[in-house]
């Protein structure tokens, strides 16, 4: 634990000075990427105020295409007081990484991915600050698209020319992408950064640094000395108008000297969105010979002047660097420069990083044995063996077990002083990627979205219900988003089936004060429905979709009885008032007015005069407790007698 709130995890990055961690923020609840001072340098003063000047520039930048800065300190460890710096964490791969894994760039790509580089150096270098290592290792394509520049270790605020920092660090940066006026010793201004844009654009499009040789003086020779190999003759079918387009661009960039290349990062940037979107870009307009200019040549007393029309077509030459301005002794100078940086130690952590080991002429030459397949610990064991110095970077691959050596740097068979340092690039098993939040996506999005961040979905989805996530969509997922996995790992998701279900129980026969309890403790609305029937009052006689299996908070139409209807009994026979003893007892309660006579049936029996013949309704028939009944009684008549 850092400063009682970054909790660090795991290595993600190892450098030359430093190593960076995953870690967490407890007090924001989010991952952040740690980078802390290796601690074998940490005594030393240059490394800790190199580390510290890359904090404090890095923290005054603030735009999308720039790692950003979240917090700064030092921390005690093993008794030192070890300087770290709280950053963005970013996923994705390095443009480096890009160019080896998966070839080059296409111009116009190329262009699309270093647009906002430009974007980004614009905004350091009005700050005040050159960044003096811009390569394609320094330059993050993350898992969404974005471009961010990363490490500015070795930037230079441009009003600290004074500083002891800035005198000892004239020659400093990567030997592939220095600009001529650094290898020359001299101090860098923004259009160094653009010089090795200019080189990283060449890589990117053509797989190939512009310029390479045994050691790195012999690379930065060449940067202030030799012209590129032009880099449309490394991309096949290209246009001659393209070609022209291209090699325009590159070598606008990496002009030998600074006045003649792009003044600033945006006057790149202008040109590379020409260059994306296949239009002519103003540094191909320079280089476009005229066809057949006429020359005019004033009197002898005035200046010789040469106009030139403007040319019909332009011809398809591709256009050739324009060299630094130099004499006859110029070659020597330079390489007298580079000696006397070697020399007098000026080169800072260019000087530091190659010439650690001393002169080759006063020292024994030891030679980088074989060490790929090996583990770090045999590897390392076997350098120090040999009285070398190990440095180890860790790089995802997933052909590899983790902790074997990938490479070397010096490679095998390579002949270094004693004591120099070899860098080991060890394997850390397949890459870490991020996992994206899926919740509230559909299977198919899901997918979609684990195949960008180079992870799998599980073959088995679960489903379960859910009363806030809507059917059909991601409810929950294993990892979980933001967790930190290996390329290809597999994510589970549990998809919502929509709200959950309950049974509606069997309540049909219950007294509705006992049913509705009982639908309501599973989450069901009833709506109430009183119906006539034989049922007793309050007693449940149907329920709508009993023993279906509902979402918990669907209506329930219930049906209860309200008690209102009675089975007509057999009155027969019966004078009116026994009638009305027998229908009170059935649970009749119309008025005994609403007993009218419907008519007589004639009776030649005497004593069945004024009985009842029949009733409406007739018995066995369902009725309403408050139905008018009316009746038919028997009228004593001599004629009703028949033979």
């Amino acid at each position: 634990m850092i400063a009682d709130r970054y909790e660090l995890g795991q290595v993600i990055g190892t450098g030359g000075m430093s190593e960076v961690f995953v870690a967490t923020d407890t007090l924001l609840g989010r991952q952040v990427a740690v980078k802390m001072l290796r601690a074998d340098l940490a005594r030393d003063v240059n490394f800790r105020e190199r580390f510290r000047r890359e904090a404090q520039n890095s923290g005054r930048l603030n735009h999308p295409n720039i790692v950003a800065v979240y917090d700064t300190g030092e921390t005690e460890i093993a008794g030192l007081n070890t300087p770290y710096i709280v950053m963005e964490l970013v996923h994705g791969r390095t443009l480096r990484d890009i160019i080896r894994e998966d070839g080059p760039l296409t111009p116009a790509e190329a262009a699309s991915t270093l647009i906002p580089v430009c974007h980004a150096l614009q905004v350091s270098h009005e700050a005040g600050i050159i960044h003096r290592d811009i390569k394609p290792a320094n330059v993050m394509i993350t898992n969404t698209g974005a471009v961010k520049i990363m490490d500015f270790g070795i930037a230079r605020a441009l009003d600290d020319a004074t500083s002891a920092m800035t005198q000892t660090s004239a020659v400093i940066g990567t030997a592939q992408y220095l600009s001529p006026e650094q290898a020359r010793g001299k101090l860098a201004d923004a259009r160094s950064d653009v010089y090795a844009l200019g080189c990283v654009m060449y890589e990117t499009i053509t797989a190939h640094p512009p310029f390479e040789g045994e050691t790195p003086f012999a690379v930065a020779y060449q940067h202030v000395q030799e012209d590129p190999v032009k880099p449309s003759e490394y991309i096949r079918d290209l246009t001659p108008t393209a070609a022209v387009n291209v090699d325009a661009v590159v070598l606008t960039a990496m002009a030998k000297h600074p006045a003649d290349r792009y003044q600033s990062a945006q006057e790149m940037a202008e040109d590379l969105e020409r260059l994306e979107r296949h239009a002519v870009t103003n540094a191909a307009r320079s280089y476009v010979d005229p066809v057949d200019p006429p020359t005019q040549v004033a009197p002898a007393a005035a200046p010789t002047k040469v106009q030139q029309e403007p040319p019909a077509a332009p011809k398809h030459q591709a256009p050739t660097p324009v060299p630094a301005k130099k004499n006859k002794n110029s070659a020597l100078k330079v390489i007298a420069a580079l000696l006397a940086v070697a020399v007098l130690g000026i080169g800072g952590a260019f000087a530091y990083d190659y010439l650690s080991g001393g002169s080759s002429a006063s020292k024994n030459m030891v030679m980088v044995p074989g060490l790929e397949g090996m583990s770090q610990q045999e590897a390392v064991e076997k350098l120090e063996s040999l009285q070398l110095q190990v440095a180890v970077n860790e790089e995802p691959n997933p052909q590899i077990q983790r902790g074997e050596v990938i490479r070397s740097n010096p490679g095998a068979g390579s002949s270094v002083p004693p004591n120099s340092t070899v860098t080991l690039t060890v394997s850390s098993g397949k890459e870490i990627t991020e996992v994206p939040d899926l919740r509230g996506k559909t299977t198919k999005e899901a997918e979609r979205e684990l195949k960008k961040a180079g992870l799998e979905l599980d073959s088995t989805v679960r489903e379960d219900a859910s009363d806030e996530v809507k059917k059909g969509e991601v409810m929950e997922q294993s990892p979980s988003a933001g967790a930190q996995v290996s390329r290809g790992s597999k994510v589970a998701i549990t998809v919502s089936t929509g709200k959950a279900t309950e049974r509606v129980p069997n309540i049909t026969g219950l007294q509705w004060s006992q049913a509705e309890g009982n639908l309501t403790a599973l989450g069901f609305r009833p709506r109430v429905e009183r119906v006539d029937s034989l049922e007793p009052e309050g007693t449940v006689i149907a329920v709508s979709s009993e023993g279906e299996n509902l979402p918990a908070d669907s209506e329930v139409v219930v049906q209860v009885s309200n008690g209102q209807l009675m089975v007509m009994p057999d009155i027969r026979m019966q004078s009116p008032q026994q009638a009305v003893n027998t229908l009170r007892q059935a649970g009749w309660t119309g008025d005994v007015t609403k007993l009218p006579e419907q008519g007589t049936v004639a009776t030649p029996i005497i004593t069945d005069r004024g009985k009842i013949a029949g009733s409406t309704p007739e018995a066995g028939e369902q009725v309403r407790k408050d139905a008018t009944i009316t009746i038919r009684t028997y009228e004593f008549d001599l004629g009703a007698i028949t033979g």
